[in-house]
This record gives C-alpha cells, structure tokens and sequence, in this order.
C-alpha cells in the first residue's frame, strides 16, 4: 500500500509517526440523510465525518483539532491520518504508535479500518473543505473578552494593519505614530488604553505608550479589522491572555499560476502592456504569479517590483526574494508582482518543498520539520560558499570566526537532529530558531565594515526626556553610527525654544529642547548632528505650524486652487508654502539663521527642497496670484493655461526649478558665512533626468556650482541593482564635489540580506556611505542586528569631516590589510615596496602642509601607485582590485576635499 506522500523518515519521526503496515479499504462512505458533518475533496467528493474529538471507531471517518491537545491517540497499523493545514493535505500516515501531531492551523483527519482506505487516497496538496468550523489559532495571537486577536509582529516597527507586541526588550516606550490603539498590560490585567485622540489645540498625539518593566503592550494599528472590535470595548481591568508560542510544526500554501515560462503575448496576454503593445519585463503583469525554468533562460528578466523564489533541482526552495533571479538548471523560479509578491512573501520560506501541479495550474509550498533542518543546510553550504569566495577575494573579514561560528551551527545541527531522531521535541521551534539566527550572523560577518563613511540616520524626535534621548543615542553608538540627521524644522515647527514669531516650538515637546539633549548627548559619543529641515512644507495632515494660518497667502496652490497636495498613499494632505515669494524665502532663511547662530550643528540637510511632484500635469503647482502675475508680466500668458507641451511651458518650468536653485544657493551662502566649516546636504529624487520637470528639483545645478557638500539620494527601491544604479548615477552627477550617501528604506520591510546587498553594492560603484531611513524602522525591524555583525563591525570616522584624518585611516588599514591578508594568504610577495609608497602618500598631511596642496599632491601620488599595481605581475588580479578600490575612494574623498578648499 501507499504509506506517506512526500514523506521522508526523519519527517516521520519529527511528527512522532513511527509504524507503517497494510490497511484495507472501503469505498467512500455515503452522506447520511441527518446531514452529519462532512468535508468535501477538490473533484466533489464528500467525507461524512462520523467522530470530532472523539477518539477513533473501526470503519468511522474521525476528525482531531486541537481541541484535542498537539497530537491524536496512539494508534495501530490500520489507522490512517492525514495532517490538513490551511485546508491542504500536508501528509499522511499509517499507524502512529505515539499519535500525530495536530497543527494549530488546522486539523488531522483519521480514518480506522474499513475507513483507512479514504484518508489514504488523499494526495498532497489536494484541498478539503469542512461544512463545520475548525478551531484554528494563529501562531502568536491574545484573547480578550472571548476574542482571539492575531499578532502580527513582535518588538517591530508598526505597519498598515500590524498589530505588534512591544515587550521591554524593546525599549522605553513604543514610540507609535497616533494611527492605532494601544493597550498596556502588568501581570495580565489592562492597566492602560490609548486610541486615536488630539490635545486642546488639534494636534493629533501618538500612541507612544510607556512598556512595563514587567509587562508589555499590544499595539493594534488602525487599519487592522481588530481596531474596531476593540476600540472601546476594552477596558482598564480586563483580563488578558498572551500566547506567543503557538507556531505550527507544519504548513501548506497553495495557489494558482498565471503562465508558465510566457514569451509570447499568446502566453500570457497579462505580460503586454496593450497601452505600448509592448511585452513587461520577464512577461510578468500585474498581480501575476509566473514560474520559469531554464526553458524560459538563464534569468527571468523581471523588474525589481516583485518577489521571487528560487526552487533548486531537488524542489527545494533556497533563496526568496529580488527579482531578475537566474533560473538553476533543473529547477525553478517562482516570480510574483503586486498581490502575489505578497502572497510568496508571507507564505514561503527557504527550505520549503516546492510541486508544480500543472493539471490544476498551482503552485504548492509544504514547510515541515523537516524543512527546518534543510533551511539550515541550505544557509550553512551558503555561507561556506561566500566564505571560500571572499578568502579568493581577499576581503577584510574575519576568517577564522566566520570558520568557528560554521563548525559551531554544524555541531548543533547534528545534535538538534539527534533530538528529534529522538522524539525529543523540547523548545523545537525555538533551538531552529537559535540556530538559523546563528547562520544569519555567520552570513552576516561576511560583508566588509570599512573604517572611513558615512554611516547616517535619519530621525524624527520625538522625545520629550533627556533620558528618551540619551537611550536613542546609545542605540547608536552602540551600532557604531557616526551621524545623526535630526529633523529639526518640520511640519511648520521647530524641536527647540525658537523666537520666531511665524515659527513656533512644536508643543509636543512640552518644552523641552530636543535638539539641544541630542547635540549633548551626540558629542559625548562621537556622533555628528546635521539639522535635517523641511524647507517650504510647512504641514502633513492637521499638523501645521503657525505659519500656514497666520499667512495663507503664502500658501503654493495647484492648477485646480487647492493649498494643499493630496497624498493617497498616506490618505492625508501636504501644505507648502509658496517659494516664489520673498517673504516666504525671508521667513525660513530667518528660522535657519536662528538654528544656526544658537546650536552648534555640524551641517544643514535640506529635504522637500522642491515643489510636489508634478502627477500627470493635471494638478501641478506653483498657481498662486503673485506666481501667475510675475509670469504673465514677463510673458504676456497667464501659466494656468499652459500645459506640456506647449511653446512657453519651458519657461514655465524654469521658473519655478530656477526659484528653488536660487533658493539653495542663498540658503548655502548664508549657512557657511554663519559657519564657515559647516556642511550643507540635500536629500534629493534621484531620478535627475525628470527631477527637473517634475517637481522642479535640479541637484546637478547645485552641484555644478560647489553648493552642495552631500548628496543623499532617496533610493527606497526593493531590490539591490536599482539601489546601485542611483549610487553610480549619483557619483557620475556629483563630478568630485560632493560625496554620495546613498539612501536606503529601512521602513520598506526589505529582508536584512537585501539591505546589506543594497548598501555593499552601493558602495561598490562610489557612494561614500548610507542614510539609513529611519531610526525607528532600523531597530524595530531587526536590522542593527544585521549590520553590526558585518557592515558596520568597526567604528568608522565620517569622511568629509577631516580630510587628514580620512587619509590617514584609510592609509593606515591599507597597510594592515597587507600584512594580514594579502602577503600571508599569498597574494603579494613584497608587501614592503607598498607599504613604503602608501607612506608617501600621507607623509605631507602628516607635515600639516596646505590642505588644498596636499590633496593635489596626494591625487597625483595615488595615480602614480595605481599605475605600479596595475603594471606589476607579481601581484594577484584581485589583490589590485582591493588596493585600487581604496585608492579610487581616497581619491574621491580627496577630489571633494580641493573643490571646497579652492571655493
């Protein structure tokens, strides 16, 4: 007989299903005319269901949920069960002398002599359907009032519809925007409720609710269906039930596939864009899930808006995530966009069991015990490969603890196997869990931290305590970050006591001076504070500062007359004020002097230096009486009756692109005759060729003529290459003036492995460093964790602060990384002859000559070695490559250096 399909023996035993023997059979049993309960299989078959939690009968159809407990009563070789999760066969078996494990996402349907022969016939992967209610419980979830409520997220930042634990080990508080309600518990009673709620002057409050030394908050985000069950219903005294460990040992997904390895619009009509009759990248349209194999190519083709899994030869998954994935001989990609990248996102984990069941075109992932021991062989030979490849590079990393951690994870693999072998099931989810953190932190290590660039943040302050700011800043230092970007002017207001009678002190802080906590605070450890300001919007949703209402008719107005841009994305509007006025430009070039002349900020970040974006013309701005009465004056046409396109629709852009170029010069010029060693930054759109037109932003200007020290481009892109390709773009744009802290989203929920390849690869075509977008997704999603293990392993000095200081580190590592890598892995034979030239190169700084001449010097000096090394045989191709990677970012730090010293 059949005994288990796709049933491996250590799978067995994990599930406690230990005997296998011959059942007979029975044809299915007929629908009894009371209407018993019954389950119905995928081709109309119906299953009268004879017992529930009932215990087995010979020749009864029986169903086990957890009702029953984890696992059914010990049974003999002529019972049959089948495991059903999410309403899939996940597996079946024949005799299980110590029961079988019962899923909390559903239940195991037996079958006992004349039965047996039913539950056997099932295949894997098939759906039932049962006419009764199945008591599932998810895998972390409370219970308040008789109502199981689901978690989300654990210690994690807050997204749409997340409802998240914060435990202590979180921090303080949760540190919540106002979208949720909140509800604090100490010893299993509520003792606090927060909602959506606004003070006396309209302001809306966040959550942000204080996390009990003894215990914790559920946080339940607005657009979750469970905001309003609980908002008010519950109350101060309710009794509280937490279960956070409730994973199943078992899961089964499945769903349907658009096309099979599509090429033509006959495969896939879906993949064609009809409006351009012309294919989408990799034939994948929107919301479509398509599988390829080496039949389609090597790689999909997709673009990066999407998610994909990459399923080897033997079906198992080992890799998920990015787009345009190479397709393994013999085995699959599986691409998702839109609502089915999600689907693969939330369902799919590597190590999973991958069948292609095209007679129904589906797709189905099993996930079982004993997918957890293969998710942790496919990152341990993962890892060994990046190890052996970076000892082939040369990359300065830790060999021999990425080695000792390996054997380490390899000895408690074998042990957690001989565990389950065992049927010793103690903490199981949680030791993989262990264990796959271990791997992950192996992994981690392999990425080089380099020792000069930029490692920013940028923060929105919402402390309203010394101690708040002072446990932020130790965060990260701890992280070893070296900037803060502190928005400081934003939505109207200030964060510190501001004299400004248009401004005002955002009374969120109660008075308390944020910016001066944290430049106090910074300077203590080591870590720059650029004020981050906002420039003309002045107000997101009911948040607005004085301005707006003391001065309306400062307000930009779009084509159709409204003063504000709406933001569907985030259901609320942005106010702006309007540029083209010079009252508008007096009035925040006075809140900057003021910043300026009171605080000792190492540099002013300007953001929204722009117009809102342009959307399809229909509603673009800048449509104010005093903007259209200046254009006309000039031109003799009102601009609200031009559109793309027409003869003075040029004109039209380069008023306003001119106006906020104009704007950054002044406010450049007037930052550094307060502060002649201040940096000025921009974080900008980088898409430079649009940006212009669109929303009237020109960086390439501003670099062109040296008012710019930093460039930041918002590259919030899901996948590595996009990333890469704004820092490459960015370096080329930036032409020696300034350096390129690439931007990353930390708050795009990207897996740590695809920030890392965001950030490395960046690096590798030019960018001086990362910004990392934002404090409070950075630790909330885990990814400090990540970064201090490898990227950000060192401390690192920022490299336009101290030219000196940049070239001596970046000389110093040079030479240590000859002696301990290069000369005793064999990659160079005379490490002397470099290390002398390296000390010639440093040799004048040292002197404290002219800095502006020693960069000259230095340039020339680097070319002269890059020259050497490229000529010199003796030395290993990859060797040069690391030697002249850091001489290319010492130049180009440099380079930048000379154009601000000979300004």
């Amino acid at each position: 007989m059949k005994t288990t399909h796709n049933c491996k023996l250590l799978l067995c035993i994990v599930l406690l299903l230990f005997s296998v023997s011959a059942t007979a059979y029975s044809e299915p049993v007929p629908r009894a005319t009371a209407s018993p309960p019954t389950v119905t299989l995928e081709d109309g078959s119906v299953y009268v269901i004879d017992l529930i939690d009932q215990g087995n009968e010979d020749g009864k159809l029986s169903i086990f949920t957890r009702n029953s407990g984890k696992a059914t009563p010990p049974s003999d070789a002529y019972t049959v069960e089948a495991i059903i999760t999410n309403g899939i066969v996940a597996a079946t078996y024949a005799g299980s002398p110590r029961g079988t494990y019962i899923p909390s996402n559903g239940y195991v349907l037996s079958g006992t002599g004349s039965a047996a022969g039913l539950v056997d016939a099932l295949r894997i992967g098939e759906s039932l359907t049962p006419d009764f209610p199945i008591p599932v419980l998810p895998s972390k979830y409370f219970a308040l009032n008789g109502q199981v409520v689901p978690i989300t997220q654990v210690n994690n930042a807050r997204g749409a519809a997340d409802i998240v634990l914060y435990e202590p080990a979180f921090g303080s508080s949760t540190k919540t925007n106002p979208w949720g309600l909140e509800i604090t518990v100490e010893q299993g009673i509520v003792t606090l409720v927060v909602a959506i709620a606004q003070d006396a002057g309209g302001n809306w409050l966040d959550n942000d609710s204080r996390i009990p030394a003894g215990g914790y908050v559920l946080s339940i985000q607005a657009d979750s269906p469970y905001y309003g069950i609980l908002n008010g219903t519950v109350r101060e005294g309710d009794a509280i039930e937490l279960n956070i460990d409730n994973e199943s040992l078992i899961q089964a997904y499945k769903t349907v596939y658009d096309a099979f390895n599509p090429k033509t619009r006959e495969d896939n009509p879906g993949g064609w864009d009809d409006g351009s009759n012309s294919p989408y990248p990799g034939h994948r349209g929107t919301d479509q899930l398509i599988i390829y194999d080496s039949g389609y190519g090597s790689s999909t083709g997709t673009n990066p808006w999407g998610y994909e899994v990459v399923v080897n030869a033997g079906g198992k998954v080992v890799h998920t995530g990015g787009n345009n994935s190479a397709i393994p001989a013999g085995g699959y990609v599986v691409s998702g966009h839109g609502v089915m990248s999600d689907w693969l996102s939330a369902n799919v984990s590597v190590g999973s069991t991958f069948k292609l069941l095209p007679d129904k075109k589906q797709v189905l992932f099993l996930f079982t015990p004993e997918s957890y021991l293969d998710k942790a062989e496919i990152g341990i030979e993962s890892a060994e490969q990046s190890l052996m490849l970076a000892k082939q590079q040369f990359l300065d990393i830790a060999y021999d603890r990425i080695g000792q951690q390996l054997a380490s994870v390899k000895a408690e693999l074998a042990d957690l196997r001989e565990q389950t072998e065992q049927g010793d099931f103690a903490d199981f989810t949680e030791s993989f869990a262990e264990l796959g953190d271990q791997i992950d932190q192996a992994a981690y290590m392999g990425y080089e931290s380099r020792a000069v660039e930029h490692r920013a943040v940028w923060i929105r302050p919402k402390e309203t305590s010394l101690a708040q700011v002072q446990e932020h800043v130790a965060k990260l230092r701890k992280l070893n970050i070296n900037a803060i970007y502190l928005e400081t002017w934003w939505n109207g207001y200030t964060i510190y006591p501001t004299e400004n009678p248009l401004a005002a002190h955002n009374p969120m802080y109660a008075g308390f001076d944020a910016l001066e906590a944290y430049l106090d605070e910074a300077k203590k450890s080591g870590i720059e504070v650029h004020a981050w300001v906002e420039n003309f919007l002045i107000g997101v949703g009911s948040m607005a500062g004085p301005v707006r209402s003391l001065k309306p008719e400062w307000s930009m107005i779009s084509r159709q007359g409204h003063d504000y841009q709406d933001v569907p994305l985030y259901n609320t509007q942005y106010y702006f004020l309007n540029p083209v006025q010079p009252e508008v430009r007096d009035f925040v070039s006075d809140v900057y002097k003021e910043l300026l002349q009171t605080y000792n900020v190492d540099g002013l970040h300007l953001d929204y230096i722009r117009y809102p974006d342009a959307g399809d013309y229909t509603n673009d701005f800048g449509y104010d009486p005093y903007t259209r009465n200046l254009f006309q004056q000039k031109h003799g046409v009102d601009p609200i009756d031009l559109h793309p396109g027409d003869e003075l629709w040029s004109a039209w852009v380069d008023l306003r692109t001119n106006t906020i170029n104009e704007f950054v010069y002044r406010i450049s010029s007037e930052a550094k005759r307060i502060k002649p060693n201040l940096r000025v930054s921009a974080a900008v759109w980088p898409n430079y060729a649009v940006g212009p037109v669109f929303m009237h932003q020109e960086p390439k200007d501003w670099l062109a003529k040296n008012y710019i020290d930093q460039l930041f481009p918002m590259s919030y892109h899901p996948d590595a290459s996009s990333v890469a390709s704004d820092a490459e773009n960015s370096v080329a744009l930036a032409g020696g003036k300034a350096l390129i802290a690439i931007g990353v989203g930390t708050n795009l929920g990207l897996s740590n492995e695809m920030l890392l390849q965001q950030i490395k690869q960046s690096v590798d075509v030019g960018a001086s460093g990362t910004a990392l977008f934002e404090f409070e997704s950075l630790f909330g999603n885990g990814y400090d964790k990540a970064l201090l293990a490898g990227l950000f392993s060192k401390q690192a000095i920022v490299p336009d602060k101290d030219a000196a200081a940049s070239l001596i580190t970046i000389i110093a590592e040079m030479q240590r990384k000859i002696k301990t890598i290069y000369v005793p892995n064999e990659g160079m034979a005379d490490g002397k002859k470099y290390d002398m030239e390296l000390e010639q190169i440093e040799k004048a700084w040292k002197e404290k000559k002219d800095g502006a001449r020693n960069s000259k010097e230095s340039i020339n000096k680097i070319n002269t070695l890059v020259n050497k090394i490229d000529a010199d045989k003796d030395l290993n191709d990859e060797v040069k490559n690391r030697m002249k990677a850091d001489l290319d970012y010492l130049s180009s730090i440099l380079t930048v250096h000379l154009s601000k010293a000979s300004k």
